[in-house]
């Protein structure tokens, strides 16, 4: 049971941790788009990912808790996948209070109501996500170490 709670949410987790490194491939030339060309591309992005991302965000927060409680090791394992736990929170966090209003704000884009100052809203987007992929990469491999000690 144990091996099973720890595969499933490392499996979990290395997944968001991809789509977090996927979304700073992807964005690396973003700049070069237009503001139509960006908000359409966008709010394409969000509507997918505003389905898919709480799902998995929130189902890897519980797994990777519980297996921190119930499945590692004591010692650095639960030391670490307690660091991955904060790390994990502290990206919900600043999904919530930071990109979700990013996004409902560019949800609302059309070519005849674009902010002048668009670029402002996708570079601090753009800077939020880099913090979040940071977070979700090294909680990640906090968890990955956690798991590797505890077998």
């Amino acid at each position: 049971m144990n091996t099973l709670l720890l595969a499933s949410s490392l499996t979990l987790m290395g997944i968001l941790a991809g789509i977090y490194v996927t979304g700073l491939i992807h964005d690396h030339r973003v700049a070069d788009l237009s503001a139509s060309q960006y908000a359409a591309m966008h709010q394409m992005r969000d509507k997918t990912f505003r389905r898919v991302m709480p799902i998995l965000g929130l189902t890897s927060f519980n797994l990777v808790l519980v297996a921190v409680i119930a499945a590692l090791s004591p010692g650095l394992p639960r030391l670490l996948g307690a660091y991955a736990v904060m790390l994990l929170l502290a990206d919900i966090l600043l999904t919530i209070k930071a990109q979700l209003p990013l996004n409902r704000q560019i949800q609302g884009w059309v070519e005849a109501n674009i902010p002048a100052d668009w670029s402002e809203a996708r570079d601090r987007w753009a800077f939020h996500h880099t913090v979040r992929t940071c977070l979700g990469v090294v909680a990640y491999g906090c968890f990955a170490a956690a798991v590797f000690l505890s077998l």
